[in-house]
């Protein structure tokens, strides 16, 4: 039997090859399949959801007019969060007010969480969350790129270390140093 993972593998590799023949409902696959991780990345680095949505939307066109030049040697979702990061990249760089870490607001966290915790339990992850949020925003840009990218987008080091056009042991040293200072920034959480 045919393992899901390989399927939607095989599934997204016919969208892509469809969509650099000029198939745009293959791309609009594409899109559906992979918006919402794209979103919930930009939302990590810009930390506005107005913001994150342009990106997100930027990222997909830029992605349409370069899938002619993706060659498949790294997944289809780690070329793509490529292209985000490197928007995120220069959405930060465009002015230091844009990269101000703005904290979701409590309607935003409460849709996060979802209705199946306890109020108190509710109150107890926000607080994490923020906590976690504001942990992030501090770390030094290198690590918290390494870190979101592989803790949080659950990318693989090798991806991570092609992604970033660094070596491995690279990625593995920023990794180390940012769940260090994590650690560290929320140590009264974790109490």
């Amino acid at each position: 039997a045919t393992a899901p993972a390989d399927l939607a593998l095989a599934r997204t590799q016919r969208y892509v090859s469809q969509a650099a023949a000029g198939n745009s409902a293959a791309f609009e696959a594409l899109v559906k399949e992979h918006y919402q991780r794209v979103l919930r990345f930009q939302m990590k680095w810009v930390r506005n959801q107005a913001d994150a949505q342009e990106l997100a939307q930027e990222t997909f066109f830029a992605a349409w007019k370069k899938i002619g030049s993706f060659r498949q040697e790294c997944q289809f979702s780690t070329w793509l969060l490529g292209i985000a990061l490197n928007l995120a990249r220069n959405h930060r760089n465009r002015g230091p007010a844009k990269h101000e870490a703005e904290l979701p607001d409590d309607e935003h966290l409460e849709s996060l969480l979802g209705s199946g915790a306890a109020p108190p339990d509710q109150v107890q992850e926000r607080q994490t969350l923020t906590a976690l949020d504001r942990a992030l925003a501090r770390l030094p840009a290198d690590m918290r790129e390494v870190t979101v990218l592989v803790r949080l987008e659950g990318m693989a080091l090798q991806d991570v270390a092609d992604l970033l056009e660094v070596p491995l042991g690279t990625v593995k040293s920023r990794l180390s140093r940012g769940r260090a200072q994590l650690a560290l920034d929320l140590k009264a959480y974790l109490e």
